[in-house]
């Protein structure tokens, strides 16, 4: 899946930005990392393919456990059926006439990913704020 050991360049300055928040960095990071996923899973519904809506429906975002020593925030989509979620995302060569297209969680995932760190970082001042 994509994302699976990520590491984007820019990190390094982020324990810097905790210690300037003088906030719990670990609920923070949750924070904007939530923040990330839900943006990541709006714009993938926008994206997924229709045909009865099943697809779209069956869309869940799992938060990251604050106190996780790797918290990670998981987007899904199928349920049960997640074998068809991944044929429906992988097979480019497969038409959508009532809307939608294959790589519909990448594509938002590597919008997402491509703007890190100015973003992530804005999502982690943004979460200190409500945290204080």
């Amino acid at each position: 899946m994509p994302g699976d050991g990520i590491n984007p360049k820019g990190f390094d300055n982020l324990d810097k930005l905790f210690k300037q928040l003088a906030v719990d960095a670990n609920v923070s990071l949750a924070a904007a990392l939530f923040a990330s996923a839900q943006d990541v899973a709006n714009k993938a519904d926008s994206l997924v393919p229709v045909d009865e809506g099943v697809l779209r429906a069956s869309q869940s975002v799992t938060p990251p456990r604050a106190m996780s020593a790797n918290p990670s925030a998981r987007i899904t989509y199928g349920g049960p059926s997640a074998p068809y979620a991944v044929v429906q995302h992988e097979r480019l060569d497969y038409d959508h006439p009532k809307g939608g297209q294959a790589k519909y969680l990448e594509e938002p995932f590597l919008e997402e990913v491509n703007a890190w760190p100015t973003r992530f970082a804005g999502r982690i001042k943004l979460a200190s704020r409500y945290l204080r």
